[in-house]
């Protein structure tokens, strides 16, 4: 849900996830998204526990351009939800989007999110301020 990544980029981030599964109390959890065969490698989807004591959350999810549009993203973030709230008890899962990507903003939706605000200047991404839709889920709801 940032700008995008390189295959590269993705299986870094997935290494250095994989390294932060040990860590006692674990805080992070995340996934590698393949394709419908489960043959490549397309995406990642995490789920990081922000604040124990609150039971509270954010999510994120980010897969290549010519897997936009096959549900794999809904698929992904959902899981993380079920995760979330089934297995660790959370109370709130929140996430962000560009406000240009529509289909994102729609995507936190259909898994149940609903759009709590609009942060402005909330990251710096490849020299430039960029704003983000804050859009989260309470368990329950």
């Amino acid at each position: 849900m940032t700008a995008a990544r390189t295959r590269d980029d993705t299986a870094a981030f997935l290494a250095e996830a994989a390294r932060d599964a040990g860590a006692q109390p674990r805080t992070r959890f995340a996934l590698a998204v393949l394709d419908r065969a489960g043959q490549a490698l397309i995406g990642s989807v995490e789920l990081s526990v922000t604040s124990a004591a609150h039971r509270r959350a954010s999510t994120g999810y980010a897969l290549a351009r010519p897997a936009w549009g096959q549900g794999l993203a809904t698929e992904a973030a959902a899981a993380m939800l079920r995760l979330g709230f089934d297995r660790l008890d959370l109370h709130k899962i929140s996430a962000t989007c560009d406000p240009g990507n529509l289909a994102s903003g729609r995507v936190l939706e259909k898994i149940g999110m609903r759009r709590e605000g609009h942060l402005h200047d909330h990251l710096y991404v490849r020299g430039r301020w960029r704003d983000r839709l804050l859009f989260a889920a309470i368990a329950g709801r």
